[in-house]
């Protein structure tokens, strides 16, 4: 084997996986970015996501968050995001036993303990009925109506 055959597969073997910085997104169908992994920035890379059948979510990475790329054969041009990282600059959010999502314009869901709570400042957009101990939001009843400035009693 040639100098340059060794030299040219350590560097395909060093490219199969790389951590990188996002520096820009296409927020085409797929979404695709470019990674700046040391000192070369890559071609527009396809972004994974936990799922992408029947049961799917849509959630670009954005500019400035760590990423694992990972490459066919240790070539770039073949690469795909494969997750992002948590680092000092984006810290994980949840802790043992809890599901947080924060969101950038600052609604949070976070599940822990059976308790989900929904955080959003502004208004939150339920389409469709809310059924909470049995009570539905749309088609519960009062009762100890009286007409007049009197309070009603709790729904049925």
């Amino acid at each position: 084997m040639s100098d340059f055959d060794t030299t040219e597969n350590d560097r395909r073997l060093a490219n199969i996986a790389q951590m990188g910085v996002v520096e820009e997104v296409k927020y085409s169908n797929p979404p695709k970015a470019r990674v700046r992994v040391g000192e070369l920035l890559t071609g527009w890379l396809r972004m994974g996501v936990r799922r992408a059948g029947d049961a799917h979510e849509s959630w670009a990475y954005s500019a400035g968050e760590e990423v694992l790329v990972v490459s066919t054969s240790g070539n770039m041009a073949q690469g795909v995001i494969v997750c992002s990282l948590a680092n000092g600059a984006n810290v994980a959010q949840a802790a043992a036993g809890k599901f947080k999502t924060t969101y950038p314009g600052g609604e949070i869901i976070e599940i822990a303990g059976g308790v989900v709570t929904i955080t959003a400042p502004g208004n939150v957009i339920v389409n469709g009925d809310v059924i909470a101990n049995g009570v539905s939001l749309i088609n519960h009843v009062h009762s100890g109506i009286t007409p007049g400035p009197a309070d009603t009693g709790k729904p049925k």
